[in-house]
């Protein structure tokens, strides 16, 4: 069982705590300075998250030495001190802090609508419950999707979630036909691989007398400790070429049929962004962002940087805008093309990732994209494959772009509470 990431319920303390942390300050003795700050967090605030999941991981051990968790605590930091800036600015007072995890409380759990696009994919995992006074008093809720990345690092994938399965984003999305074409394809693929690794003998055994999941179990052994050659198997190369990969192939006919399909997009990006939450939950009060806190811990120094925010109504504006302008006509799910490189692991020619690669696009010229979806084995072979999906900075006319550009004119942090 992997160990629980402590970014979550950190940022929780440190937001419940209320105040904004000063960095410099911190710096001028990193590990004793954080350790105060960090033991008083596990001392006084932890505990008072409504559902949280516990303070393992804030400390960690180096030689003999119990320090904290000083990469986690920058990430954090970069969120609370952002969140509290926000909250401090129009003199309101945070009530509750919940950390959601698998359950959540009665009081919010209208903020977790029963909805495939919503429920349990990008829901908030940490909720605020936050009180404004004067002329504008009201109780607000603010869901914070949160993830986190280094100060060098790429930006964290948006979505990470099966393409089929029980739980898979296109198993009710392909056909019944579709998806057993697939599942052959799959079978006479793997089947394939394994023949070429094997021999046609494995382990005393006739492969072709094998199940589909020891074909699979088979595979995962032999390529436990050789990530090339297993990339070379799922992409035909090598001595595995002639053994093309026509399972992921099959993937992408099923997939390509959703190209210029608006339902879809509109599904899709619902999960990702929560462009529709507000009328799911019908509460003017409630506010969601996907927060990205950005830190870093090099050379005995916090390095906290401001995280990437992308607010919720603004999100579902730009959204509503683009999917309702008459003259956006086209959504377009278009292939990677030879100008970035990238080469579907099917496909004839050299190829770097056992992937499929494509862009997600709406509109006319210029068109905007908005995000870059793969699809690839996160590990071993028995579990289905991953979509990931994430934003892409580099593209000018890009949703990430247009965001800015919107968010510019807006005033996003008091805005929010009036």
């Amino acid at each position: 069982m992997a160990k629980p990431d402590p970014h979550e319920v950190m940022t929780a303390a440190l937001i419940l705590r209320g105040k904004e942390v000063n960095v410099g300050q911190l710096n001028q003795d990193p590990i004793e300075n954080a350790t105060v700050l960090v033991q008083d967090l596990v001392d006084r605030w932890v505990d008072k998250i409504v559902g949280g999941s516990g303070d393992a991981g804030f400390f960690t051990v180096t030689g003999d030495t119990k320090v904290p968790n000083m990469v986690n605590l920058a990430k954090a930091l970069s969120v609370s001190n952002y969140v509290l800036g926000q909250i401090n600015d129009v003199n309101a007072k945070i009530i509750t802090v919940w950390q959601t995890g698998k359950r959540w409380a009665t009081e919010i759990a209208k903020f977790n609508p029963d909805v495939p696009t919503i429920k349990n994919y990008n829901s908030s995992d940490i909720i605020l419950k936050v009180k404004t006074s004067g002329k504008n008093e009201a109780i607000h809720y603010w869901g914070l999707s949160l993830k986190k990345r280094g100060v060098k690092e790429a930006d964290p994938t948006l979505l990470n979630k099966p393409l089929l399965g029980p739980v898979g984003f296109m198993s009710k999305r392909f056909s019944g036909a579709e998806v057993t074409k697939i599942q052959k394809a799959k079978e006479k693929f793997f089947l394939g691989a394994l023949n070429i690794a094997s021999g046609g003998e494995y382990e005393g055994k006739d492969i072709k007398k094998m199940t589909h999941k020891d074909v699979l179990a088979a595979l995962d052994k032999i390529f436990k400790r050789d990530r090339t050659g297993k990339r070379n198997m799922l992409t035909g190369q090598g001595i595995y070429d002639g053994n093309k990969n026509i399972y992921f192939e099959e993937m992408h006919k099923a997939f390509m049929k959703f190209d210029n399909d608006k339902k879809f997009f509109e599904d899709f990006f619902d999960l990702i962004f929560k462009i529709n939450l507000d009328t799911y939950i019908k509460d003017v009060i409630f506010h969601f962002s996907l927060m990205t806190g950005v830190g870093d811990y090099k050379d005995n120094r916090l390095i906290v940087e401001p995280p990437v925010e992308k607010e919720g109504r603004l999100t579902s504006e730009i959204f509503r805008k683009m999917f309702k302008d008459p003259d956006v006509t086209n959504f377009t799910l278009q292939m990677a093309t030879p100008r970035n490189k990238k080469v579907h692991a099917w496909e004839d020619g050299k190829k770097t990732a056992a992937k499929l690669f494509y862009e997600m696009v709406i509109g006319k010229k210029p068109a905007i994209s908005i995000v870059d979806l793969e699809v690839r084995y996160k590990g071993d072979l028995k579990p289905q494959p991953q979509f990931q999906v994430f934003i892409n900075k580099v593209r000018k006319n890009s949703f990430h772009h247009e965001y800015k550009k919107v968010a510019s004119t807006e005033a996003l942090g008091r805005t929010k509470w009036f």
